[in-house]
Formats: C-alpha cells, sequence, structure tokens
C-alpha cells in the first residue's frame, strides 16, 4: 500500500495519501469538526452505512465515508477518497433538521497532481426571491470571501445546470494550478473561511418559529436531495464500477 497519513476525527482514523503532496484539506476539516460533532450514525433511512465507515476498497475507489450526529442536523459527513491511486475526493456535507432553516453547506474538494478542483457553497433553505432577509441572514455573511476570491485564476462558473439552479449568489466553483504554493494554501482557505462561517450561523440558530416557513423548508430540502442523489455525475460513473448498492449508499451518506 503506498505511504498514508492517519488523521484522528473524534477518536477515529481517516487515512489519506500524501506521496502526491496533497494539500491537508482532511486535517482541515477534522481540526474545525471535532468539537462539533456527535455520535458517529451507521444507518440512514432504516439501511446501513456501516460497510463505509469502517472503509471501502475497490481497484478504482478507496475510501470511507463517515457520518456523524449533530446539533440541530439530521447528520454530517465527511468524505475521503484516493480515485485511481492518484486523484484526492474529500467532502464535507451536513443536512439541517426540520426545525431549522440553515442552508446546507456543500463543500467539495478533488486534487490531482497538478490541479485542485474545488466547489463551496450554501444551499439555502428557501426561496429567496420572496425571502430577502434570508439572504442576509445565512448568505451575505459569506459576501467577503467570495469577493476575495471569486475573481482568482482557474475560478468558472459551475458547468452543470442543474447543480447552478440550486446553489447561491455566493458559491465558488474553481480549477486551481498547484504551481504556485500561494494557489494551494488559498484553496485550503477558501474551504475554511467557508466551513468557518457556516460553523457559525450553526452555533446561533434558532428553530423556525412559523409553521408554513418550516414545511417550504422541509419540501424544499427533500426535493434539493432528491437532485443530487437523481443527478450526482461522480455516482453515474462509479456504478458500474463499485455497484449499484455501494453508490447508493454513499448517496445517502452525502444527501
Amino acid at each position: 500500500m503506498a505511504e498514508e497519513n492517519t488523521i484522528v476525527f473524534k477518536s477515529e482514523q481517516i487515512s489519506t495519501f500524501t506521496e502526491r503532496g496533497f494539500q491537508p484539506i482532511v486535517e482541515t476539516f477534522c481540526s474545525m469538526l471535532n468539537d462539533n460533532i456527535g455520535a458517529p450514525i451507521d444507518t440512514l433511512e432504516e439501511k446501513s452505512v456501516q460497510q463505509l465507515r469502517d472503509g471501502i476498497e475497490f481497484p478504482f475507489m478507496k475510501g470511507v465515508f463517515k457520518v456523524y450526529a449533530m446539533d440541530k442536523c439530521e447528520k454530517i459527513t465527511l468524505s475521503n477518497c484516493i480515485m485511481m491511486d492518484r486523484i484526492l475526493a474529500c467532502a464535507v456535507t451536513a443536512i439541517p433538521a426540520d426545525d431549522y432553516e440553515l442552508p446546507i453547506p456543500v463543500l467539495e474538494w478533488s486534487e490531482t497532481e497538478n490541479v485542485i478542483s474545488v466547489l463551496v457553497d450554501f444551499i439555502p433553505a428557501v426561496d429567496l426571491a420572496m425571502r430577502q432577509d434570508y439572504r442576509e441572514k445565512y448568505l451575505d455573511p459569506l459576501e467577503q470571501y467570495w469577493t476575495k476570491y471569486k475573481d482568482f485564476p482557474g475560478m468558472e462558473p459551475n458547468r452543470f445546470a442543474w447543480t447552478r439552479q440550486l446553489l447561491s449568489p455566493y458559491y465558488l466553483c474553481a480549477h486551481i494550478s498547484k504551481e504556485d504554493e500561494e494557489n494551494k494554501k488559498l484553496c485550503v482557505d477558501i474551504f475554511k473561511d467557508y466551513l468557518g462561517v457556516w460553523l457559525g450561523l450553526w452555533q446561533n440558530a434558532e428553530p423556525v418559529k412559523d409553521e408554513q416557513s418550516k414545511k417550504y423548508s422541509i419540501s424544499r430540502k427533500a426535493q434539493i436531495r432528491k437532485i443530487f442523489r437523481d443527478n450526482d455525475e461522480g455516482a453515474k460513473s462509479m456504478r458500474q464500477m463499485i455497484g449499484e448498492e455501494t453508490v447508493d449508499a454513499i448517496l445517502l451518506c452525502n444527501f
């Protein structure tokens, strides 16, 4: 097996390969989340995801998908995979509990020997045209970081229409060259800044009092999850390689 590090996360270990000079994004996630999560979750929607927590290993992919309970959330998931022994793929997603209209954080990282690809955003739980107050409270805190990073070389629109229809005004999507050391540090900073904002919003979130708003948020959240599960590009390409059952379990973890 290739040389690897192990990162402690809630008294467990997540393996990540270091021989290709990958950035410490998993360590970053772990250091920010470690004190905020609860017990591990092994069953989602009456289906076991224990195998993914323990780790899966196929010729095409090796990795773990660790799901945890979290106050004010149904779950939070950290995934860490090596694809074809040369691509690092990591992500953090969280699904807020029904009593909260927190946005859904989506932080996706893909890294090769030469390029880092990122997608970071908070998917709103409401129709922003109808709820300017929601944008101001839950999304506008991202503006300082969006403004800071939006013109950096490599930033570009997300190429999937089904994804863009869900995203906030402050999403960032990029394919950034690793030639410059500053570029590599900047990519990690993007994730730290966005995740830090979401954790601050999460800590201060209060339950929704208006029942009609709550119903709408629950319905929208369910549709967002369905759209991601039905359209995830990585899942489509992996079904023949690792099997329908494993892919469906990964989608359960992530959304």
